[in-house]
């Protein structure tokens, strides 16, 4: 089974500050079961509109870490700068083209 890729589009209320609760969460991200990739994305237009591509091991570990996120202290400063969650949502690789 191929790796699953959760990819959440989200509004900051304050840029800077999320810039930098977002990186100290990453690092915590790497300890969650299943954890494989994260990439941390800012919109090249409104700065403060994000989007965080993570790869997991599959579907379950994914939602395990989405569970865990909203109740462990290391991601509770990321979670309180959000604004607003456009969506969230999982996908599986169709084809890769290199």
């Amino acid at each position: 089974m191929s790796h699953v890729f959760e990819l959440v589009s989200y509004t900051a209320k304050n840029a800077e500050n999320a810039l930098k609760l977002r990186r100290e969460a990453m690092d915590h991200a790497k300890e969650l079961k299943g954890f494989v990739r994260y990439h941390a994305l800012v919109n090249t237009e409104d700065n403060k509109h994000f989007a965080d591509l993570v790869e997991w091991a599959s579907l379950e570990d994914a939602h395990a870490a989405a569970e865990k996120v909203m109740t462990l202290p290391a991601f509770q400063g990321m979670m309180a700068e959000i604004e607003s969650v456009e969506s969230m949502k999982h996908f599986n690789i169709d084809k890769i083209a290199e």
